[in-house]
């Protein structure tokens, strides 16, 4: 009997860790993304899909060409239109023209099982110089959810029908099909001792709200802003008004354009998303990782930032 559960209970394990996703984490510029990216494109065997809000990085551009000349079939989405397209290039590009809203997320689908999603655009100067933070995620029905939405971008036909995406640790959800920020704002709600978050671009009130009111509950309250944005209507000048609250602005990095928060040093928030109105109807990610080994990787990372202030 005991030899019975002992072998059901590996076999439950397996399972699991058979459909788990497996789940990296880099750091721009520390890490060289690039680098990874580009080695795991040349792997493709089908399919690349990219969005992003711009693309300008000629080696990136370069490897997509290359694999679409033996056949692989690449499709680049992007707000912008992009530095330059090699001559007689089989890759197809397509601009975003909805007027409404703002192709503003940022990830790459390959095979419809690899992701890399997070904060970086995919130029030299977001992956070489900026802080920005990418997930990989290596993942079968993770990577078929973000390729049935870039199709759906694709094709002008707004989302897939699954709005967002919860599998084991990980959550995925698209804005503004899914409201971003009462999911933000619930998670802060929960916190039971710090919220730490570096952001690039912070003017929505209802988030620093909900942080003051973390911070007058006990919580112990550390932000990272980027200095060359609005001063007027950022959420900074509002926040450093209260001595609970730690709060900085810039570091060693060229920007700060990282859009995550740690709660309690086991949930990060992470994605495209910025905490700004304009993010609420544009099409961006955000991403919930309830994982402990991610979320240490996020603080040692947030420590690196705010210690080179």
């Amino acid at each position: 009997m005991k030899k019975l559960k002992l072998v059901m209970f590996l076999t439950f394990l397996s399972a699991f860790f058979l459909n788990a996703a497996d789940i990296k984490v880099y750091f721009c510029p520390s890490h060289r993304i690039d680098r990874v990216i580009i080695e795991k494109i040349k792997q493709a065997k089908k399919t690349v899909y990219v969005a992003s809000y711009t693309f300008n990085w000629p080696q990136g551009m370069e490897t997509l060409d290359k694999i679409a000349e033996h056949g692989i079939h690449v499709k680049i989405l992007l707000q912008f239109p992009p530095s330059q397209i090699p001559k007689n290039s089989k890759t197809s590009v397509q601009i975003w023209n909805n007027r409404s809203q703002v192709l503003h997320a940022k990830f790459i689908v390959i095979d419809e099982k690899y992701v890399f999603v997070g904060s970086a655009n995919f130029t030299e100067s977001s992956l070489a110089w900026d802080s920005n933070n990418m997930l990989f995620i290596d993942d079968e029905e993770i990577g078929k959810f973000f390729s049935e939405n870039f199709l759906y971008l694709w094709s002008h036909l707004s989302f897939f029908n699954q709005k967002h995406l919860k599998k084991d640790t990980l959550e995925v959800y698209f804005s503004p099909v899914s409201d971003c920020l009462s999911i933000i704002n619930n998670n802060i709600r929960k916190a039971k001792q710090t919220v730490r978050f570096a952001m690039f671009c912070f003017t929505l009130d209802e988030i620093g709200e909900e942080i003051f009111r973390a911070g007058m509950k006990g919580i112990r309250i550390y932000g990272l802003f980027e200095s060359s944005q609005n001063p007027i209507s950022n959420e900074y000048y509002f926040l450093k008004n209260f001595p609970f609250i730690k709060i900085k602005k810039d570091c060693f990095v060229e920007n700060i354009h990282d859009k995550f928060l740690i709660i309690d040093e086991n949930i990060v928030l992470t994605g495209s998303f910025n905490y700004t109105q304009s993010a609420r109807k544009n099409v961006e990610t955000l991403i919930v990782i309830r994982d402990t080994r991610i979320a240490t990787e996020y603080v040692k990372r947030w420590k690196r930032l705010w210690l080179w202030y």
